[in-house]
């Protein structure tokens, strides 16, 4: 199996991303984001996305936007054969690595609350619970869910 490379993402590969948004969200939560947002997102000023490959395969991307010191992860996604393998944990902490870089003190994020994998995911990697949002996602069929807003402090990276 050919290694995870992680590379920075911009218009280019928008079909990549799209395609890894397809297979990794579910359409009955309502959270994949259109081409054309996606695309709007990524040419805001302090916006910069990673795309995770596997050979020449997409397979995950993220999605961050900074303003002043703080960082929001927008979109993260893995697609579900490489799940529980690692590639997500790599794409979050090479989030982390890269507001660090840009001099961000502050990372947040919000999931869905009853995305007990993803919020596996942040709480092994140092996110701490700091909010909840009712009725946030709106489901295809109608239904509302909550989102939990998380917090990493960069700090924490600093050796």
């Amino acid at each position: 199996m050919p290694a995870l490379l992680i590379v920075p993402a911009d218009e280019r590969h928008l079909d990549a991303m799209m395609m890894v948004m397809h297979a990794a969200f579910d359409p009955r939560y309502g959270e994949a984001w259109s081409a054309a947002q996606l695309l709007a997102t990524m040419a805001m000023p302090g916006c910069w996305a990673r795309l995770a490959l596997q050979g020449s395969q997409p397979v995950g991307f993220t999605l961050c936007r900074a303003v002043t010191d703080e960082v929001e992860l927008l979109l993260i996604a893995v697609a579900p054969q490489l799940r529980r393998q690692g590639a997500g944990s790599r794409l979050l902490a090479r989030a982390q690595e890269d507001a660090l870089a840009r001099g961000c003190k502050v990372l947040f994020l919000e999931v869905r609350e009853d995305n007990q994998a993803a919020r596996y995911l942040y709480q092994v990697s140092g996110f701490a619970v700091i909010g909840r949002r009712a009725d946030y996602y709106a489901g295809k069929d109608g239904s509302r869910r909550a989102a939990i807003t998380m917090r990493f402090g960069l700090e924490t990276l600093i050796v």
